[in-house]
């Protein structure tokens, strides 16, 4: 009795509360919130293609990442130069004056000047290959500065590649926010027709109020969640938060169907070690480290060199009357005690060579990781694209049946009320479901070092 009581009590209270005036319009955030300029050169909408171009050329990351990469480039010339022959020159002038004395009618002493020229050539014949393994680990490291920045694109590329595919997810759901509300303004029409006809109650209006209300509330979160995303995006590219940029909404996006291949675990993780430039830039990095342990151990080899040198100077007080002179020769140089230091230099290298193989090995469990969560995690993201579809054409079917009935009279508001709540959280799965869908194919590529989609490399 007392549930009844409250129940009828709570009936009253609404049927006498005014009802209130909700606007038609769509509700909009502030322009100031979500208001952008345009940049000169930067397309207002751009494919994901686009977007990594932008990205390449504007953000700062990579500029830092390319002056590495050409910085790890220099010690190769270095390297190479010792093969070339070392070439000098000089010329010198100098003039002395000493007090002269007499003696036996001659002046001794006086102005002296002095005048030569000089050209040198040195040239390494066998120094015990420690050139060799220089040159060798300079160009191992290049490399691995190379495929460091390679992946460093590839990262970019996947990042941008997140924002895109965010930002049409929130331009999606903001799309699908008003759809609601306009749904939920339509039922509350109708109910308000019910009322002036004198088939529905104002407990009925608030009760279709009720959606209406919550809806709009869901609308301007999603705008708010856009224009961050929008923000986030923009600067994913290297450019400011507040630039007019936004991801080209195309059907392909928009799509259910898979765009990527399905690798078995083996199949993926060997494209990876094949692919994924991180992988192949720990590979030189230990090889560079080989080649170094060579360089230390050759300072206990021999070396030769061969030396010549050609010059001129005068012979006279007066700086004339010049006689050449010339000299050629080979210095051969056998280290035989160096207080320890090239001993202690190898061990330090075969350490850091121990040091590059564990990081290879850190790696590749790295790598092994990556392949396979993002393997199931495509897998899933498929499989939960397949569910969303059945879940909305249920709750389709569902809606159209609790209409008609609502329509002959044999249900309730509420029950209709539910079935709009199902049919929005079937759309929304779906929307989920398909830009969960795309990330994750981005995860997948990236996960297997395929995911540059063109982007320039130095």
């Amino acid at each position: 009795m007392m549930k009844r009581f409250i129940s009828l009590a709570a009936a009253a209270a609404l049927s006498s509360l005014a009802v209130p005036a909700y606007a038609q319009q769509v509700p909009q955030l502030p322009p100031s919130a979500v208001q952008t300029r345009p940049q000169a050169g930067v397309p207002q909408r751009v494919t994901l293609q686009q977007a990594i171009d932008i990205a390449v050329a504007k953000s700062p990351v990579l500029a830092a990442a390319r002056a590495n990469q050409q910085l790890a480039q220099i010690p190769v010339n270095l390297a190479r130069s010792a093969i070339f022959p070392n070439v000098s020159g000089s010329a010198t002038v100098s003039h002395s004056n000493n007090s002269g004395r007499s003696t036996n009618g001659q002046t001794i002493g006086g102005g002296f000047t002095s005048k030569s020229l000089t050209a040198d050539v040195r040239q390494l014949i066998y120094d015990g290959g420690k050139f060799i393994a220089q040159l060798h680990q300079a160009r191992a490291n290049a490399v691995a500065g190379t495929q460091t920045y390679e992946r460093q694109v590839e990262t970019l590329a996947f990042n941008v590649a997140q924002a895109y595919y965010t930002s049409l997810q929130s331009h999606s759901a903001t799309l699908l926010a008003q759809q609601v509300v306009q749904q939920n303004v339509t039922q509350e029409n109708l109910v308000r027709a019910q009322l002036r006809a004198g088939t529905a109650s104002r407990v009925d209006l608030a009760t279709a109020q009720l959606p209406t209300a919550q809806a709009r509330v869901a609308l301007v979160r999603a705008q708010g969640q856009e224009a961050t995303a929008l923000a986030s995006f923009a600067n994913t590219l290297g450019l400011d938060a507040d630039i007019a940029v936004a991801p080209a909404n195309t059907a392909a996006e928009n799509s259910i169907s898979p765009q990527v291949t399905v690798l078995s675990y083996d199949q993926a993780v060997a494209r990876a070690l094949l692919l994924r430039p991180d992988y192949l830039a720990a590979q030189n990095a230990v090889l560079a480290a080989k080649y170094n342990v060579q360089v230390q151990r050759s300072n206990l080899l021999p070396t030769l060199t061969a030396n010549a040198s050609y010059g001129t100077s005068s012979t006279t007080v007066t700086g004339t009357d010049f006689r050449p002179g010339s000299n050629v020769g080979a210095t051969l140089s056998i280290p035989i005690f160096d207080q320890g230091i090239t001993r202690a230099q190898t061990e330090q290298a075969q350490d850091q060579l121990a040091l590059a193989q564990s990081q290879l090995d850190q790696t590749r469990l790295g790598l092994e990781l990556n392949v396979r969560q993002a393997l199931v995690g495509l897998v899933t993201a498929q499989g939960a694209v397949a569910q969303a579809q059945a879940e909305l054409a249920k709750a389709r079917e569902i809606l159209k049946a609790t209409q008609a009935q609502y329509r002959a009279g044999v249900t309730t508001l509420p029950l209709l009320l539910n079935a709009q709540v199902g049919l929005t959280q079937a759309e929304t799965d779906q929307l989920n479901a398909i830009y969960g869908l795309r990330q994750a194919e981005q995860t997948y590529t990236f996960a297997l070092g395929e995911n540059t989609i063109g982007a320039a490399t130095p």
